[in-house]
């Protein structure tokens, strides 16, 4: 490999049941744990939204820097992925060397206004769009940073938005990514939102979103993580890793003000049982109540609804 680009994207085509498992090869070596993945979709009666095509493959991708430790850990993916590839049909890992400006760009070409929920349309910054009467638009250019609002367990977490949220409540969005759930809490009339990514280049991201959406005076975009002293908040977006919402759990549940909600997103099916007992063990109670403790569920993921104990419940 030479070293005239500065990242390199990697693409591979999987079975519908074999996301999970690539997923989390993936994560493992991608840049800050990152993957997208782009389910099979056909749109659907509205033109706007669109429904899941079980009968083609997803592709999935995530982003490694290009340096001396790449054609390495292309290796081992493309090892792992061929063991995978014995039980569930997986294609070849595809390689494109990107520069830092077409890293940026490289989102756009699978990027629709897509609508979520009943009111929330993701627009992209590039896009015109003209909404109907009642419609948020959420305008985004995500850039490098992940949260496109394409991918289910960002979907859920808007979802949850527009049930669970209430005005005025104080808001923190962590890993915010590309900012998108921040500011449609903020259009979804929150109280002050703090967006926070321990990644320099998701910040920057999220605040060029907070200023192209007019919100700079009500979302704060901060780097950092969840700490000692931060809050209370009533109401915290956690779309991470499920095994990142295990570890924070506690610092999750400190956060929150009594009364207050965590909505917990990035979890397969078969994860969220470990996830929800972390989180019942720091001392927050599910929410809703159904018998499989799922209240949001896309696909193979769901987002997870819990409550600190205390307030106007």
């Amino acid at each position: 490999m030479d070293r005239t680009g500065a990242w390199l994207e990697l693409r591979v085509e999987a079975d519908p049941e074999a996301v999970e498992a690539v997923c989390e090869v993936l994560s493992r070596h991608g840049y800050q744990g990152g993957v997208v993945v782009e389910e099979a979709r056909r749109p659907a009666d509205n033109g706007l939204s669109l429904e899941p095509d079980p009968g083609r493959p997803a592709v999935l991708y995530t982003y490694i820097p290009r340096d001396t430790h790449a054609a390495q850990t292309v290796r081992k993916i493309e090892m792992a992925l061929s063991l995978l590839g014995q039980l569930r049909p997986i294609g070849p890992l595809r390689v494109r060397t990107l520069t830092e400006e077409d890293w940026g760009q490289a989102w756009k070409a699978y990027y629709p206004v897509l609508q979520v929920g009943q009111r929330l349309v993701v627009v992209p910054a590039w896009k015109r769009f003209r909404p109907s009467p009642g419609q948020i638009v959420l305008r985004l250019d995500p850039g490098p940073a992940f949260g496109t609002g394409l991918h289910p367990t960002t979907q859920l977490c808007l979802r949850a938005l527009e049930r669970f949220l209430r005005p005025g409540m104080r808001v923190l969005d962590l890993g915010t990514g590309s900012g998108i759930l921040a500011i449609a809490a903020a259009r979804l009339g929150s109280g002050p939102v703090l967006a926070l990514d321990h990644d320099p280049v998701a910040v920057q991201a999220a605040r060029r979103n907070v200023r192209r959406n007019r919100l700079g005076r009500r979302v704060q975009v901060r780097e950092g993580t969840i700490g000692a002293g931060l809050g209370p908040f009533d109401l915290i977006l956690a779309n991470l890793l499920a095994r990142t919402i295990q570890e924070l759990a506690g610092r999750l549940a400190a956060a929150l003000s009594p009364g207050g909600l965590l909505v917990a997103s990035g979890i397969l099916v078969e994860q969220a049982g470990e996830v929800q007992a972390a989180l019942q063990a720091a001392g927050l109670a599910a929410v809703e109540g159904q018998p499989d403790g799922l209240p949001l569920r896309e696909g193979d993921w769901v987002a997870l609804v819990h409550r600190r104990p205390g307030g106007e419940e």
